[in-house]
């Protein structure tokens, strides 16, 4: 999926903030102009996986480590 906005790998945050989370890879739906990221990230030990629209998202900066 060329053209994507985020990359399998790229490390991404909901804008209104939260945890660091990886792009696992990127969908878009049936006859849909909409792209959906599937992101997993850990919540201390609990492992959690989850579908973002690009809207969401942004390049995580690493400025709250």
């Amino acid at each position: 999926m060329s053209g994507n906005k985020f990359n399998p790998g790229d490390l991404v945050q909901l804008k209104s903030g939260g945890p660091k989370m990886t792009v696992e890879k990127a969908s878009s739906g049936f006859g849909s102009d909409s792209t959906t990221y599937h992101c997993t990230w850990f919540s201390g030990a609990k492992h959690n996986k989850h579908g973002f629209s690009e809207e969401a998202l942004q390049h995580y900066s690493g400025d709250d480590e």
